[in-house]
């Protein structure tokens, strides 16, 4: 149990500290670029591992599951989500 809560905060830690190196690049370019870029994919495998690790936390083994799969899915909604702006902008 202790090996799979160290698993999880590491795997979350990596996740944010990637995510905040991004989230820099991306203010940078946005500085230098005036036109918009397409929305980004949304990986639904960090969506999962983010909701494991935070279903960890709160609930064990069943929590971390259930986080899992909560993640993967409103990952998947933010993809749909996405695809419909995008073809709603190309309508347009």
């Amino acid at each position: 149990m202790k090996k799979l809560t160290i698993a999880i905060a590491t795997a979350a830690a990596f996740l944010f500290t990637t995510a905040a190196a991004h989230r820099a690049l991306a203010d940078d370019k946005t500085a230098q670029d005036t036109t918009q870029a397409p929305e980004k994919h949304h990986s639904k495998a960090k969506g999962a591992v983010v909701g494991g690790a935070g279903g960890a936390v709160v609930g064990g083994k069943k929590g971390a599951v259930a986080g899992a799969a909560g993640g993967a899915l409103v990952q998947h909604h933010k993809n749909k989500k996405a695809q419909k702006k995008a073809a709603k902008e190309q309508a347009q």
